[in-house]
């Protein structure tokens, strides 16, 4: 059990906060407070984490101080991690990532004067909170980035797992993609695995050989960056935008903003008001969003990317509304219907134009 202890806590860092604190934030409340984090991977990953963990960093901006474990299995063994963060003292505790659930719902029993917040899910307890992101909404302007700059028409989409999450988010993609260029068609291949490059190798080469002339990164790993420098197609990221690795090839980002949430969720703590609950937030919360595009992009595409976003924003434009029929051909919306929350979340079927099937 020592080894144990000693193995996850070489990830396990105490960072101090600066001193100013803002106005927002009372300072006296948060003055001993403490908050911790657990993350499936390192928070120099130029993706999820990283991007999760500059929410971390906000509230150092607070003041408050911050512990953080990075690289921790989202198995068993995260749960000394959780229990160690608790008597370290952390009164909230954020687990980034969704493998994490099931250990953080045994640990929050155990501990009721603790905050859970876990990432990616939607159960909850009286002292558990869950969040997600609409990512699908950023993966719609994505798709319109995609339309615009393919040649072929083919556009190779590199997922984690067939899962509702990835699911309406390729649909949502699809959606842009053909909103802009109805001839285009998106080929979807999964790796199964949150990183996993080799088999993300395979994937992206079995679409580029196929035609693809654009990839699109649904993975953890940015190890599709240089795949795509090494073929010569462009990409698209995901989670955190990475522009140094193949600056040539570099399109634009679907990208997560935790900041905003952290904040809240401390800040309703510090006030005596944080209760449990699901937040599920898009890019009118500031919490997802589409990163700068390229040079590289064709022409017209950010006034068209912008035109799409202030449309979802204002609420003229809702990317899951009827008519809709699957890829089969079946009627899942008729005229004027919008699909809700949960048929979004549970979403397993795809829409026309997406091509799921070996070549």
């Amino acid at each position: 059990m020592k080894k144990l202890f000693l193995l996850m806590f070489s990830f396990l860092l105490l960072l101090c906060g600066c001193s100013k604190r803002h106005s927002f934030i009372k300072a006296d409340s948060a003055k001993n407070l403490k908050v911790g984090f657990v993350f499936n991977g390192s928070i120099n990953d130029n993706g999820f984490c990283q991007a999760k963990n500059a929410g971390r960093f906000e509230l150092e901006k607070y003041g408050i101080k911050t512990l953080y474990a990075e690289n921790v299995p989202e198995t068993e063994v995260s749960k000394a991690v959780f229990v160690e963060l608790v008597k370290q003292g952390c009164k909230i505790i954020f687990a980034v990532g969704e493998g994490y659930k099931e250990y953080v719902f045994n640990i929050a029993e155990k501990f009721p004067g603790v905050k859970f917040i876990y990432d990616g899910g939607r159960e909850t307890s009286y002292n558990v909170s869950c969040f997600s992101e609409k990512m699908y909404e950023g993966r719609y302007l994505a798709g319109i980035v995609a339309g615009l700059n393919t040649t072929s028409n083919k556009i190779g989409y590199v997922a984690a797992f067939n899962t509702p999450e990835y699911i309406r988010s390729i649909n949502a993609f699809t959606f842009g993609v053909k909103a802009v260029n109805p001839d285009a068609e998106v080929y979807v291949r999964w790796i199964n695995s949150g990183y996993n490059p080799m088999e993300e190798n395979y994937k992206a080469e079995e679409l580029v050989n196929f035609g693809c002339d654009l990839l699109v990164q649904h993975v953890n790993s940015v190890n599709l960056h240089y795949f795509a420098k090494s073929k010569g197609v462009y990409l698209i990221g995901n989670n955190y935008p990475v522009t140094k690795i193949a600056p040539d090839y570099y399109l634009t980002s679907v990208c997560v903003d935790w900041n905003s949430f952290v904040i809240e969720q401390v800040k309703l703590y510090v006030e005596g008001k944080w209760q449990s609950g699901f937040y599920w937030k898009g890019m009118n919360s500031g919490c997802v969003y589409l990163s700068r595009l390229s040079e590289h992009c064709a022409p017209g595409s950010a006034g068209k990317v912008e035109e799409a976003e202030n449309k979802i924003l204002s609420g003229q434009l809702n990317i899951f509304k009827g008519p809709l029929y699957d890829d089969r051909g079946f009627l899942r919306l008729k005229e004027n219907e919008a699909m809700n929350d949960d048929a979004l979340w549970n979403m397993d079927w795809f829409v026309a134009g997406v091509k799921v099937y070996r070549f």
